[in-house]
């Protein structure tokens, strides 16, 4: 089975070595390291790698950590990582007769068709992307929100598997499957009365969940921007529609597919000079309750507070909000369990509007004590008002499925680190933080010798940690995928998760994987600026860590994305919102 996680838009095809199975097979306990049988040796034009965990002192404080009943989300993170081994043994297959539904289907409710006439994101693609905080200057209407839904979570591609319709859309999606849905919580707007509604991409409608501004309600329990902002977002994962394909691990994958739809987002609000404020601290039971979310089906994941300062604030709070349960057509057949997952998202709860506002103070900056002495290589950035617009760059971009071992420039390469390295406008970073470190593997870029780097934020140049031609480890990094050997570049998000668990608790592991996300989303549409491809993959999460120590000995991977020319040219998308017209 093809473990490209964000792929082609058809079903993965299967592999010859392992037909059928499913690399994310998550037992129900930590597995015990065995430094014998997991030790791995794997040779690269003279560069010896040895799995023998030499230097994973805090990786190994993580797994002691985790074998403590008390630590859940630590117990997750232990459990669902990839080896060689548990691949190898996981009985996984895919049941295609059962696969979920990639459209949430409400029963009876009135909804609200969206004009397909919105405004287009016009400002240079390479602008929006760089741009964290632009001046706000437009109060959102209707048709502004429907040009953020489209360019962020819409239908862009229409194609046909046997009989069965399939869509692709603006953002990508581990194995194409698609589990973030996007609700809508707004007050009086032009064009649309104050409610909560629910985002159809299928039919590009909204759906009418309740009536009234529970903006004040929302804020009281998230943050002061809600409250000012005419329209907020919130992001959540149907949880079985990706766990059907990646079991337990795709708890991480609820924040990347989240983060990559936030980097859209992000970038369209930019270009319609929208300022959004990204909220991860909020009561979740609060949110669960507003929108309707079915206990261990779906669960929030982010808030985007659109146009802070904008709208009029919200009315004083209203009285306690009554449960909702509206009848959603099932998703499949039948689903499996993965307790583990659901433990580790109640672990990272905030159960209380004083735990948020603690939780959003409390990120402390990591003191840097490593010192660097090899080659150094400043950025070399392309002027940003030479890129194409946002709009034709998401209409383009897609998942590569081949790679055509051709270099890319050094230019092109400092313009995407330069772009998707921009921090996240996140409710508990502070200004110029961040949570996520870029490390790489340059496999053939014009100007700049095979091996790996680290970005240096502070400098702004790549500081070379290893020598050689490392083709066959970037791909094997990558579970062994011929796709990141052929890429120029393999880009390695890494965070230090001790540092980030001590300060934000379980909740900053979720914080870690969406930051990540938004990065790797900024990765993406910044290839496509210059013209090259992009495609996301999961990892052998140590021997990541192992390969880039010393440097990276505290740091855990949360996403891999690979970078380079596509060896076939295909056609971009287009505006495709409605079904009576695609």
């Amino acid at each position: 089975m093809s473990r490209n996680l964000y792929g082609p838009g058809g079903p993965p095809r299967l592999s010859r070595r392992e037909p059928g199975r499913d690399p994310s097979s998550a037992r129900t306990k930590p597995r015990e390291r065995d430094r014998a049988t997991c030790s791995t040796v794997v040779v690269c034009n003279n560069y010896s790698f040895t799995g023998s965990l030499n230097y994973l002192p805090k990786e190994e404080q993580l797994a002691n950590m985790a074998r403590d009943d008390s630590n859940p989300i630590l117990a997750y993170h232990e459990t669902t990582k990839h080896s060689e081994i548990n691949l190898r043994t996981s009985g996984h297959y895919l049941d295609w007769d059962n696969k979920p539904s990639a459209f949430k289907q409400y029963k009876n409710r009135p909804s609200t068709a969206l004009s397909r006439q919105f405004p287009h994101p016009k400002e240079a693609s390479l602008k929006t992307i760089k741009d964290n905080r632009s001046k706000p200057t437009k109060n959102p209407d209707l048709d502004t929100m429907a040009e953020l839904l489209f360019f962020s979570a819409g239908l862009t591609r229409k194609m046909r598997f046997g009989s069965q319709p399939y869509y692709m859309r603006a953002a990508p999606a581990t194995g194409a499957l698609y589990p973030i849905e996007v609700y809508i919580i707004n007050g009086d707007i032009p064009q649309l009365n104050a409610g909560v509604y629910h985002y159809n991409p299928l039919d590009f409608s909204l759906v009418h969940l309740r009536e009234g501004d529970y903006r004040s309600q929302l804020s009281a329990k998230s943050h002061e921007a809600v409250s000012s902002s005419p329209v907020t977002f919130a992001l959540t994962s149907l949880a079985w529609r990706n766990a059907w394909k990646y079991e337990a691990r795709s708890y991480r994958h609820w924040f990347w597919d989240g983060g990559v739809i936030a980097a859209n987002l992000l970038a369209t609000c930019i270009s319609e000079k929208i300022w959004v404020k990204l909220i991860m601290g909020f009561v979740d039971s609060e949110v669960n309750n507003l929108l309707g979310l079915e206990k261990h089906q779906e669960a929030p994941i982010c808030m985007a507070a659109i146009g802070t300062g904008l709208g009029t604030n919200a009315r004083s709070v209203r009285p306690e909000i009554p449960a909702l349960h509206p009848d959603v057509e099932p998703l499949s057949r039948d689903q499996t369990d993965y307790p583990i997952m659901w433990e580790a998202n109640k672990a990272s709860e905030l159960p209380s509007a004083d735990s948020v506002k603690a939780w959003q103070q409390g990120y402390k900056p990591r003191i840097s004590k490593l010192s660097h002495s090899n080659a150094t290589f400043q950025l070399r950035p392309l002027k940003p008002e030479d890129s194409p617009s946002l709009e034709q760059t998401i209409l383009r971009r897609g998942s590569t499925r081949r790679f055509a071992q051709q270099a890319i420039t050094f230019e092109s390469l400092s313009t995407i680190v330069d772009a998707a390295t921009t921090c996240v406008p996140l409710d508990f970073l502070p200004e110029g933080e961040t949570l996520t470190d870029f490390y790489l593997i340059a496999n053939d870029v014009q100007g700049l010798p095979s091996g790996s780097y680290f970005f240096n934020p502070g400098t702004k140049s790549l500081e070379q940690l290893k020598t050689g031609r490392l083709r066959h480890m970037s791909g094997y990094l990558c579970l062994d995928q011929p796709l990141f050997s052929d890429a120029s570049v393999v880009f390695f998000l890494m965070a230090d998760l001790p540092h980030t668990l001590a300060c934000l608790g379980p909740r900053g592991y979720c914080a870690a994987q969406f930051e990540a996300g938004v990065h790797a989303g900024k990765i993406y549409l910044s290839s496509y600026s210059v013209g090259v491809g992009a495609s996301g993959s999961t990892f052998y999460d140590d021997a990541v860590t192992e390969f880039f120590s010393p440097h990276a000995k505290d740091k855990s991977p949360m996403i891999a994305v690979g970078v380079g020319v596509p060896s076939y040219k295909a056609r971009p998308g287009r505006i495709l919102p409605q079904l009576g017209q695609a």
